[in-house]
Order: structure tokens, then sequence, then C-alpha cells
């Protein structure tokens, strides 16, 4: 007996027949009975709440109804169950997004009216689940969705894509540190923070032919690229009469905009020109490294071209370049970056988390893209996971989740924050650190980020020889490539050394370290370890092992005269004088 569809996958999982979730009582048989999913009977599950209560109460029965197949069916089994799937995501949209926006806004008829209308919009729930994180704000990302959804129906509906991008990007205040650290934030022109107002501005460039790469030609998680800046419109529109004949003269943008070693050669790191805008660095002013990749990434994100700015450490100290996409699912990473200078990684925001992420994790994430199937199976188990949150089950879902889509973060970090909730015994968390380093491991930063919390723990488990082991192991590994892992466990050692008053040791370790990695570049060794290192002996006023370490690091580092390394080696030269 089939129908429009089919129903769930295995003799084992076939209900009776297909109900349509109203209010009225079930009979006791047909109590666990889930439908058979179909667009018609979505659009008759969302007429048929004409009222909260019902809604509410309607959501509530369909979320026990899965638990109970949950609890009955093994999750391998349920993989097979794509009706099954289809209801989690409608109930965790409903009940874990849009039910907590209706209570935010006093739970009136207006609020319950935007509801449905998120509810009703065809293909929005399948995407939102997709492509949102557990530690986005939920109720700013709906209101967001929503005011987008009844400034324009139409637009919503064709743009839907971008409302999902910049619902994910402005959910949580821009940090106070972007977009780099060397310019006030008095001193960025900052618009009214009107997603509206940036939703249109960027249609409406599309639409008129504006853009470099149309935005309905780029996946969610590429547009969230664009939309990542909260500057004036002014300042967009400015950047789009730059002339760019092709993604590929962003690296010559960059390097026309006239550099000011003046501020470098007086040690004025932070714009010191009043308000930072566009055309003061493009025109007037010119800047250092941070100002060339800010100018040249807006010029690229006016234009509909994704963008991302890095920072890290070379010979001559901090460097900014940029990334973009080349063209449709490739990125390139290392614009301006010199390779003279050896920089181990570099770091930029994530612009829907607004944490670092390094360019090698970006990488490793962009092979494993939102809209591959096995992510969109990923992100299902792991909406599961989250309404079973309290069961037995609860972890066993995580880990599924984790194996199907292994370059997403996300289950893993549910998982170590249920396990510190919990206060996880050590035992429990060496075993999820040892797990976290094999799934990681073609990702050096991920990898030594666990490497580096397993280590810890067999410290605390006083696992001394297995503790030392794993030390040498996370120095040798990270000799070459990201030398600057290697140098941060190294550092770590001395610096516990310095704590426990064993300065001859420490001594001594700290002469390894510099020999280890004297074909590092020297901004690493000197922020890492070199400086902490002198302070920590001018603190305790061994002034002996200060003048000695200082004499060794100037052996090892060499970098260029008035460069920001150079600054301010010379300064920690004169502390110890």
């Amino acid at each position: 007996m089939k129908k429009r569809g089919t129903w769930l996958t295995g003799q084992s999982l076939v209900m009776f027949f297909i109900l349509i979730l109203t209010s009225f009582p079930l009979h006791a048989e047909q109590k666990y009975a889930i439908p058979v999913w179909s667009e018609g009977l979505e659009k008759r599950w969302v007429n048929s709440h004409t009222s909260p209560v019902n809604w509410i109460e309607s959501v509530d029965r369909m979320n026990d109804r899965l638990l109970k197949v949950g609890q009955s069916h093994d999750i391998n089994k349920l993989l097979s169950a794509s009706h099954f799937w289809k209801w989690v995501t409608h109930v965790h949209w409903s009940k874990d997004f849009l039910i907590p926006y209706y209570l935010e806004l006093n739970s009136t008829s207006d609020a319950f009216g935007k509801c449905k209308a998120l509810l009703a919009a065809e293909g929005l729930t399948e995407k939102v689940i997709r492509y949102v994180s557990v530690y986005d704000n939920k109720i700013k990302f709906v209101d967001i969705l929503s005011k987008l959804q009844s400034a324009d129906q139409k637009r919503f509906t064709r743009y839907m894509n971008l409302a999902i991008a910049i619902a994910l990007v402005w959910d949580e205040p821009f940090p106070n540190s972007w977009p780099h650290p060397n310019v006030s934030r008095s001193d960025i022109p900052f618009g009214d923070l009107d997603v509206l107002a940036l939703f249109n501005f960027f249609i409406t460039s599309h639409e008129n032919g504006r853009l470099k790469i149309g935005l309905d030609r780029l996946s969610i998680r590429e547009v969230c690229f664009v939309f990542d800046t909260p500057v004036q419109l002014n300042e967009l529109k400015y950047a789009q009469q730059i002339k760019l004949k092709s993604t590929k003269d962003l690296e010559r943008l960059y390097k026309i905009i006239p550099y000011d070693q003046q501020r470098i050669d007086s040690e004025s790191y932070e714009w010191p020109h009043g308000t930072y805008r566009l055309i003061d660095i493009g025109l007037n002013k010119g800047g250092i490294c941070m100002d060339q990749s800010y100018f040249a990434s807006h010029a690229a994100k006016s234009q509909g071209i994704p963008s991302i700015l890095f920072m890290g450490q070379g010979r001559s100290g901090g460097h900014a370049w940029i990334g973009f996409l080349e063209s449709r699912g490739k990125w390139k990473l290392n614009a301006a970056r010199w390779a003279s200078e050896k920089y181990p990684v570099g770091f930029a925001y994530d612009p829907q988390t607004w944490e670092r992420i390094s360019d090698t994790q970006f990488e490793f994430i962009l092979k494993s893209n939102g809209d591959s199937p096995s992510h969109g199976t990923g992100k299902s188990v792991l909406t599961w996971a989250l309404l079973n949150q309290g069961s037995p089950q609860f972890q066993r879902l995580l880990q599924v989740s984790s194996k199907i889509m292994p370059r997403s973060k996300e289950p893993w970090q549910i998982e170590l924050d249920w396990l510190k909730e919990r206060n996880a015994d050590l035992n429990e968390l060496k075993i999820f650190w040892t797990r976290w380093i094999n799934n990681f491991k073609e990702e050096k930063g991920s990898k030594a980020k666990g490497q580096i919390a397993l280590l810890r723990v067999l410290r605390k488990l006083k696992l001394e020889e297995s503790a030392s082991k794993l030390s040498r192991q996370i120095i040798n590994e990270n000799r070459s490539g990201r030398f600057d892992l290697g140098v941060s466990v190294a550092a770590d050692e001395v610096f516990d050394l310095q704590k426990s008053r064993n300065w001859n040791e420490a001594h001594r370790k700290y002469k390894i370290t510099l020999e280890q990695f004297k074909a590092a570049s020297g901004g690493h060794l000197f922020y890492n370890l070199i400086g902490p290192y002198v302070r920590n002996c001018l603190l305790d006023r061994r002034i002996s092992e200060a003048s000695d370490a200082i004499l060794l690091a100037s052996k090892v580092i060499k970098p260029l005269p008035n460069s920001i390394l150079y600054n301010d080696f010379e300064k920690l030269r004169s502390e110890v004088k």
C-alpha cells in the first residue's frame, strides 16, 4: 500500500497509517505512529495550527512520538528512514527556535503570525538546520529572518540563502577587536546596524550587475564572508567603484595601497588618522599591512566576492593578508602572504561564530562543504541528539554525528561541553581527547589542540612517562610547517620550570628550544618564548639568565631593521640593560 511517498524504510519502522497532527486525541494503538512526509502534509500541518496553544501542543506531541520511535530503534536503522528525519528537523525548528522566539515576544498574536510565516516558507527549515550552529543566538537569528521576510516576502523567497547567511552572521555582535587590533573601535565608520538595509543593498547590487560574483551562485556559508562587515553603506558604495577585472586583481589592489613605513619606524601601529575610511586608506593616507588587507577585503565584499582577513607572525613580526573566493568552490588563502617570511599559520574571524579560525582549519573545513549529502545527514543526527539531551542516547548520537561529518567540530565541542558539565573524570577526558586526535589527524592545528589537552590530562593522572613521550611527539611533529605549535608546547615546559623556580633546568630547556626551532620564523619564537621567558627572569631578578637569553636569541632570530619585530626586540633588550 504505497501512494505518494514511501513508508519509513524497514518493516520494523512501518507505522499504522498517515496521521495529520491535530489536537484531536489518538487511539492507544496509534499513539506512536508518525506521518509519511510530503509537501502537502507539511502545508496542512502548518495550517492546522490555528492557535499558539494548538501549535505548541502539536510540536510537543510529535517530539514525544519521535523520542518513542528513537528509543525502540537503533540509530543505524533510523538513518535510512527519510520521513523520520524530516520530522526531526521540523520539530527542532519549532521547539528550539520558533517557540522560544514566540515566548520572547510575550506570546502575542503578531509573534504567532511571524512564526507561522517562517514555518510556511518552503525549504527554509531544512536549510536552517543544515547551516545553523548550536552556538548561534537562536532568538536573534529568528528575529532577523522574520524582519527580512516581513519586509518583502518575494525577495525573502527569492534570496532565502542570503537571508539565512545574514542572520547567521548578525545574530551576535561583532567582536570589539574587529576587523583587527590596529584600529580604535571609535574610528570605525559603523553603520546603523540595519540588516534590512544591508540585505537590500546587496540584492540591488546583484540585480543591477555591480557584483563580480552573483550572490545566487554562492553557498550560504560563502555568503557569510560577504555580509560580515558592519560599516556604513557609503563605504561599500565607494568600494564598488574600484575597478576589478577579476577576483585575481585583489592581490594587485593590496600592493597598490602605499605602505606607511613611517608608522613602523615610529612604532605607531594603530591607525593615527581619525575615522577609518576606505577612501583615506586608498587615496590619501595609505597604511600598513592590516590597512591594506582591510581595504582589499572590503573591495571584494562590496562586489560580492567572499573574503577573509588573516593575521600571523613571521620573520618581521605581525603581518596581515587576505583570502578570497577565486571561483566557484575555490578559495585563494594566501594573497599577499609573503613566502620569505615563513608564516606558519594565519588567524581570522569565523563570521558565524566570531571565534578565531586558522587558515589551515578553514581549508580543512572547506573540503566538507555544508551542501554535501553527508553534512546534511550529520546535521540531522546532531539535531536528533539535541532533542535527546538528558537521555542515555545523547553522547552516542553525538558520536554518530561526528563520524558522519568528521570535519565538523560542532558535535565534538558539544560533547566536550557535556563532559565538563558532568564533571567527567580524567579517564573519560583521556578517551575523548584520544578520539579527537585520531579524528583530526589531517589538520595539524586541531590535532595539536587535542594533543595539548591530552598532555594536561596525562600530567594530572601522574602518567609522566606517557606525558613526556607525547610532549616530544608534539614538538617533533611541529618543527616545520606548524612550528608555532611546537614552540608553544616547548615554551609551556620552560615556563612551568620557571614557576617552580627550577632556574637552571628552565634555562637549559630554553636553550634547547631555541636550537630546535632556529629555522622557524622569529615572530613566534620571540612572542611565545623569548619575550615571556626574559620578563619572567626579570620579575625574579634573574638578570644573568635574562642577559644570556637575549644574547642567545640575537643569534637565532634576525629581524629586519625597522620592522615590528625589530622594534619589539630592541625594546626588550633595553629592559634587560
